[in-house]
């Protein structure tokens, strides 16, 4: 009974990644895949993480969805719930729910 319950947790506890509530460690995660690469200093006009931290959150959101230039395409297919990640992981700022938006936690 003891092995039956000890290979149930584990399983519990393997899985428990796929159930975590969305938040900036996703939004961190996108970030270093589709906007790194740009916002690290290799194209000039684009603002890095630093600058990007001062923002308020709808604003990163709002870029995120009406995106210019180069940035279009980098962003293309990201969800609503993603862009919030992408805003609390660039600002450490909370975001309330908002509609059917899940609130965001900074951690």
């Amino acid at each position: 009974m003891f092995r039956i319950s000890a290979a149930v947790l584990g399983l519990a506890v393997l899985a428990a990644p796929a159930f975590a509530e969305p938040g900036p460690a996703e939004g961190g995660a996108i970030y270093e895949t589709r906007c790194k690469m740009c916002h690290s200093g290799a194209i000039p006009a684009a603002p890095t993480q630093d600058k990007l931290a001062l923002l308020e959150n709808d604003r990163i959101v709002e870029m995120l969805t009406n995106p210019t230039g180069m940035m279009a395409s980098a962003v293309g297919g990201i969800s609503d719930e993603d862009k919030r990640n992408i805003a609390v992981f660039l600002t450490g700022k909370t975001m309330p729910a908002k509609g059917s938006l899940p609130e965001v936690k900074a951690s």
